[in-house]
Formats: C-alpha cells, structure tokens, sequence
C-alpha cells in the first residue's frame, strides 16, 4: 500500500506504563465551526494574538480538510481515523461501535499506552453518535467535564431591540445575567485549568518513573451557532467597518443538488424574522454584517479563553505538544451561504496547527481572565478591564478594516500582513493534508507505537488509520534552526512564502509526506433544496445522493452521485452532477467549469483519479 511503513501489533486493551520523561504531554484543542478566519493564516480583520502565538511555535498548515463538514460525522472521522464510509455515519443518529465497526479512539489508544485521558467541552459529537458517554468507558480515565450552562444552548437568552428574549444567531451578551451566571466555553477552560493546576501537584510527589503523562482535550464550542459570546468582544469589530464577503451572489453554473440553505439558520427567531425566500433568497447586507462580526468575536472570545489555557500549560507542563483543529469550516455569506453543509472550500477547509511549547511560551499567552477579573469569588462577579482588552487586541489590528471591503480572498490574503506576520517566523506547510491525518500524527510525536494503514475492508479492525502521519515534516520543521533566518537573502526567505517575507516553508519538508488530493463529502436527499427531509442534515434513511469532492493542488472536482443508504456505495454510473473549481484563477470558487470544453481533458483525468479512491491519492516519500 502507499503508505508510510509501519509496523505495529494489534492492540490487546493490556494497559502499558510509560516513562513521563520519555514521553510528551498531549494537549488536543478543537473548536466548533472554526474555519482559517485568523491572523496567522492571513485574515486581516481576525484578532486571535493566542492562536497566533501558539501558531509561532509549530507548524501551520495552510491546506487541511475535513471529510464531512458536519459536527458528528467530521469528529467521529478524525477521533477514529476512518472516513465517513468507513464509519457509516453520516448525520448524528447513529454510534459507530454499534453500525459500522468497534473502532478505537485517538484519546483511547493514548489511554491503553499509559497516558491519563482527560475530557473537557465538546469532543465527541453529544448524543447517540457518542453513546450519550462521550464513548466511556473507552475513551476517557476520567467522566468527560461538561460545562452545566451547555443546558441553555437553545434557551431564549438573546437580546432583542424591543427587550424581549429570542432565540437568535446573534447573540451578545452580559455574563453575569446568563442562566448559571456563565457561559459554557468560560467553563471548561476554568476547568481544564484547574484540572491541570491539581495533576501538577499530585505529579509533584511521585518520582520519575511513577510520573504519568497526560492527554487533554478540549473542546470549544463557540464560533458555534448561536454566535452567544461576551457582548465586550463587540469592540474589537465595530459593525462599520465589518467588510461583506465579496462573493455574495450564487455561483455561475451550481447545480441545485450541491446548495446548502441554511435551514438551520432560517428556524431562528432574528433570522426568520426577515422572510429570506426560500431557498436561495439572498441574507440582506445590512444583517449579513452582524453575522459576520459575531462571528469573528465569538472567534476572538475563544482566543482569549485559549490564552489562559495555553498559559496554563506552558507554566506548568513545557513539554507538553499542543495540537488544534477546527471540526470543519463555515460559510459567512460566500455564494450567498451561510453554515457549513456543503463541499466548498469554506466549508471543509480548516484550521491545523501542530506546536511544541517551552519553559519561554507562557509569556506569549494572555487570556480571558486578564481582560475579565473576578471581583467577587462567590458571586461569580467580574469587571471588564478595557484598557487591558485595548492593550491585547487593538495592537494586533492589521489595518483600517474599512480598506479591505469588497476585497477578494487572493488580496485579502496579501493584505493580511500583520504585525504578527511581519515581526514572527511562521512555519508553514502548503501540502494537502486531512483531519484524518491527526490520529497517526499525535501517537508519532507520543513515541507510542504507531498505526498501521487500514485494509480495504477494515470493519474488524480495532486499530488502523486511513491518513497518514505527518510526523516526520512536523519534526524537520521543529529542528529548523530558526536563528540562522536572519541571514538568509530575500530571495530565499520569499521561496515558497504564502503570504509575508517573514513566513518559512522548511525545505525538503514537503517531500516528507505527499497528497495528491485531499477528500471530502456530503449527503442530500435529493436534487433540490427542502426543508422535509433536511436538505442540510439528511437523515440515513433520506439519503439520495452522495457528493464526492477531491481537492488537489489546483483543483476542486466535487461529483454528485446516487447513493445507497442500505449498501453504503455510491453509483458511479449514475451521476446526477459535477462541479470543478481552478483555484488558479478562481480561488474563491466562483465558476464551475465543468462544461467548459477547455477543461474537459482535465475533468477527466480528475475523475480517473477520483474513482481510485483517496489511498492512491497518497504518495510515497522521495
């Protein structure tokens, strides 16, 4: 097979011990609908100075892709590193032990080689597809920590303009006025720091041998909808300069069976409110601006919770390799889409970075708590610091926000040169690469045994990924020396840079793990868009047609095919549509040029590799 060599035994459940010296701790952090809207990967209206810092000491990459841009199918597809047909989940009704196979978990395999697995927030996918345990007792040395004001997720808590309660997309908010006093995100990070503060003193009094190392998860669920944050946060994106996406209209050419409507949207109370046709009704500008901005500062809001937990364990446990993803990406108005339920590039592209802190990277972090101080410990009160949320976010403002509306993504990336960019070295890697790519890679920087690819029909198979490890050019980046940047000419600092001078692609890293495409796709339950059954979220039972989508390099071929949900195979003699994307001089995805004559060669030659499937998509290392 075309996978990297691995030789492993299958596991037995027998408990291994290791050597916490010999070992590093593991931090998994995984945020809710978060696409790459942030400053290390260019966004110049993002202010995430934590993501980006944590970025600083790792490697970013640029081209990662979920294989269903849905919460439970993605989650359960990079926790077991099987792809949706493997694990036969598709929707959020079914838990893939019991359907598709008894397939180990990433945080399990960690727990039978001698780590103490720890859950915090969302994770797993709630529900059926985690067993209503977040798959205990497998997964977890630990009940899994969720924060008690999740149960007011759907509750009627959002502001409206004639002050009655609504259950909105957008929603700002007071703290303190909030059912529990709280917010479920603010939660699970004083949790998980807490967690962290008593596994240091009790690690404190064992010897090196009997020290054990940790795996901690955790879970965020905002830029989540409802977009419910801090309404404080609201100051870092003033609604004027709040820019529009610039390809709000639908795209030329898109057949109806690949348009995502957004139903989830529609079925609140501010959204319902303005009586958007059905189903390709455009959102008015004028609210499509609020979306936007609460989107980024649930995103901001969310940074700044990752900068109390990152401090956190930088302080106490510098060895720790800190790893952080988003489930899937998230449209906010591109084609005239909003959510995630599609195959387009804003919808499966996310988030990946891979770091490795040190006794120095706690001074990178500032947090929530510094910007919200307690003031009163019973009562849960706290004051907002202005002037402290000025110094931290306003100095990490790219530039008027008001120059970049109506830009595209290629200049909105060129535009996003930061102070952050410009003052950092940032490694990046521009390969292709895929969630189902972490299992593997997280247990070779362990340095527990590694993963053996899985067979065609691996149903049986306990332990087996169908990524592979990207270890080996996380490593050759790690021991890059960065000191000797300085005196490299311009010329070799610009060779292969996305987007600023002081961004570094390590050479020969590329080579070291290879994709020809990176794989993706989504049901429908049928050609046209509907609200009974759910166009977006189509149950097992009213799936249709299966969207198969390959990115490569340069192109994004998606194929509409007719699917049985009782065999789990799509028919490849029965296409009901196609779409192809040149991301060279469309990287927006504005155009499908699928009947374009002067792409028919290609489209071919795409689909010959398609209908290989993803394991010939992977190269060997040369």
């Amino acid at each position: 097979m075309l996978f990297y060599v691995a030789v492993v035994f299958l596991i037995t459940g027998r408990r291994e011990v290791l050597s916490s010296s010999s070992h590093p701790n593991i931090l998994l952090i995984v945020v809710d609908d978060l696409r790459p809207s942030l400053g290390c990967y260019g966004d110049p209206v993002a202010l995430t100075p934590n993501i980006d810092a944590l970025a600083r000491q790792g490697v970013l990459f640029t081209k990662a892709f979920a294989q269903q841009a849905l919460c439970g199918p993605s989650r359960t597809s990079f926790l077991t590193s099987r792809r949706p047909d493997t694990t036969r989940l598709y929707d959020v009704h079914s838990y893939w032990r019991n359907h598709a196979g008894n397939f180990t978990t990433l945080p399990q395999y960690f727990k039978e080689h001698g780590y103490h697995t720890v859950s915090a927030g969302k994770i797993f996918h709630p529900g059926i597809v985690s067993n209503k345990s977040d798959d205990q007792p497998y997964s977890w040395s630990e009940t899994p920590y969720h924060p008690p004001t999740q149960a007011y997720k759907q509750d009627p808590v959002c502001l409206g303009a004639d002050g009655r309660l609504y259950t909105n997309i957008y929603c700002p908010v007071q703290v303190e006025q909030q059912p529990g006093g709280s917010l479920p995100d603010i939660q699970s990070t004083e949790f998980a720091t807490s967690w962290l503060r008593e596994w240091a003193l009790k690690q404190e009094s064992k010897s090196d041998n009997d020290k054990q190392n940790f795996f901690l998860a955790v879970g965020y669920h905002k830029p989540h909808i409802p977009l419910k944050f801090p309404l404080e946060f609201l100051d870092a994106y003033p609604i004027a300069n709040m820019p529009l996406a610039p390809n709000r209209k639908r795209p030329l050419g898109l057949p109806t069976v690949a348009w995502n409507p957004w139903n989830d949207l529609r079925r609140r109370h501010d959204i319902s409110a303005l009586n958007v046709s059905f189903p390709y009704g455009p959102m008015p500008d004028s609210y499509a601006r609020y979306i936007r901005q609460g989107y980024y500062a649930a995103t901001t809001y969310t940074d700044s919770l990752m900068g109390d937990l990152l401090a956190t364990v930088s302080s106490l446990f510098p060895d720790t390799i800190v790893a952080l993803i988003g489930d899937h990406g998230w449209a906010l108005g591109e084609h005239q889409e909003w959510s995630k339920f599609s195959n387009f590039e804003v919808a499966t592209r996310v988030p990946f970075i891979v770091a490795r802190l040190n006794h120095q990277s706690a001074s990178l972090f500032t947090g929530f708590s510094k910007i919200f101080k307690k003031t009163n410990a019973i009562s849960l009160q706290s004051s907002f610091d202005r002037l402290k949320f000025s110094t931290i976010y306003k100095s990490h403002l790219k530039s008027s926000l008001s120059d970049i509306q109506g830009m595209s993504s290629s200049q909105k990336n060129n535009a996003g040169k930061s102070s952050f960019l410009n003052k950092s070295i940032l490694q990046v890697n521009n390969g292709l690469v895929e969630l189902v790519d972490l299992f593997p890679t997280m247990v070779d920087l362990a340095g527990i045994p590694a993963l053996f690819p899985c067979p065609d029909d691996s149903r049986k198979i306990k332990v087996c990924t169908e990524g592979s490890s990207l270890s080996p050019l996380i490593k050759k980046a790690w021991d890059f020396d960065l000191s000797s940047y300085s005196n490299f000419t311009q010329l070799e600092r610009k060779h292969h840079d996305i987007y600023a001078k002081d961004i570094v692609n390590v050479k020969g890293a590329d080579n070291l793990q290879r994709k020809k495409a990176a794989f993706s796709q989504y049901p429908r339950p049928g050609l046209h868009p509907s609200v009974d059954p759910d166009t977006d979220q189509p149950r097992l039972r009213d799936i249709k047609v299966m969207g198969y989508s390959m990115r490569t390099n340069r192109y994004r071929y998606t194929v509409w095919l007719k699917f049985n949900n009782a065999t789990f195979m799509p028919d490849w003699d029965h296409i009901v549509s196609e779409e192809l994307y040149d991301h060279e001089v469309d990287p927006d995805e504005n155009f499908n040029l699928c009947w374009k004559k002067m792409y028919r060669k290609k489209k071919k030659h795409l689909k010959r590799i398609f209908m290989q499937g993803w394991r010939h998509s992977l190269q060997m290392p040369r």
